[in-house]
């Protein structure tokens, strides 16, 4: 895969650099990547750049499972010969067959289909497809990037998704954070929009993007800054130009509720702090050597560990302050704790 045209991953956050470190560290391996991360988060940037940076010289293969027709779901990704079903009107290697070599990217892959997930098992177990209509199975050398919503948890609980298939696909997880969670890599990425259309952020730009929640996350602030870059007729971003581009992307609804919403996020988080001590306190200590283990955390809570971090990162809560601290709720209060994470 050429860089050219790649898109670079933008931000100077923690979070981000962690990200980026797992990237370079897994990227040349063989091992499974699991992308965890809301919509707009980057998961296809990342993909593209840990197939870029695996060496492999096949393609990457993209592949959206939630818009893949059930009916076909399993033709299209192993294949299908000639008069295997009524329509086959010719033999078609599926999507596994042309990843061969390269990189799969199953984007949105809680999406897929039961019986998809058992021959997709099947084939990460064997290294083998078998096309539909034929009796024998090709040796095929994919590597599978996947990418997930955080109700990961949810269907895993309701049965929705194969355990085993999911732990195949997560040789490293890697959580990609709310924009909201790193204001430091705002800025950043304005700048460098601004750049790929030819403009420059204005002085007292950055007040304006920094006070907006941006729950697309990175992909609002492109559109936003694509949008500011039509309403202007010089090669600078001024804030009324950006404040104008912005609202030229919400709902009327969520501005005219918007000050109402940002009380009630304001109550809601201070209440999930005082809780999410609690509850974590709580953990903790009874997880004695396991203290230090946020993913015996995140399963004595009953949420998924990429969870535990963003909500103690957006509540500001130290796991290191915790654990020196000596205070201990009662049992009430460790059940109203749970209740408020999940």
């Amino acid at each position: 895969m050429s860089s050219v045209g790649l898109a670079p991953i933008i931000g100077v956050s923690p979070a981000i650099k962690r990200a980026t470190e797992l990237v370079e560290r897994f990227a040349p391996t063989a091992l499974n990547i699991l992308l965890i991360g809301a919509t707009g988060t980057g998961k296809e940037i990342f993909a593209r750049q840990i197939h870029y940076r695996s060496g492999r010289r096949g393609e990457l293969v993209d592949v959206n499972c939630g818009a893949l027709p059930q009916e076909i779901a399993e033709s299209l990704l192993f294949g299908h010969r000639r008069g295997s079903f009524t329509g086959a009107v010719e033999t078609v290697a599926g999507h596994l067959e042309r990843a061969d070599g390269g990189t799969l990217f199953l984007d949105e892959v809680l999406h897929l289909s039961l019986p998809a997930q058992v021959k997709l098992l099947r084939a990460l177990e064997s290294g083998k497809v078998q096309p539909l209509g034929t009796g024998h199975k090709r040796c095929v050398d994919f590597r599978v990037v996947a990418a997930a919503q955080e109700d990961t948890s949810e269907r895993l609980d309701r049965g929705l998704f194969r355990h085993d298939l999911f732990h195949r696909l997560a040789g490293i997880v890697i959580d990609l954070p709310l924009l909201a969670e790193r204001p430091e890599d705002i800025v950043p990425l304005a700048e460098h929009f601004a750049a790929a259309q030819g403009q420059r952020l204005e002085e007292g730009t950055a007040k304006v993007l920094e006070g907006h929640a941006w729950p697309g996350n990175v992909r609002e602030l492109r559109l936003a800054i694509e949008r500011a870059a039509c309403l202007v007729e010089n090669g600078t971003l001024p804030p009324g130009a950006v404040r104008d581009a912005i609202a030229l992307g919400v709902l009327k609804d969520s501005k005219r509720d918007r000050r109402k919403s940002d009380r009630r996020q304001s109550e809601f988080d201070r209440r999930e702090r005082k809780h999410l001590t609690r509850a974590a306190r709580e953990v903790l200590e009874s997880c004695h050597m396991y203290a230090w283990d946020v993913g015996r955390v995140a399963h004595e809570l009953k949420i998924p560990r990429g969870t535990v971090y963003s909500r103690l990162r957006r509540a500001g809560i130290s796991l290191r302050a915790i654990m020196r601290s000596t205070g201990r709720g009662n049992e009430e209060e460790l059940s109203d704790s749970r209740r408020m994470i999940e």
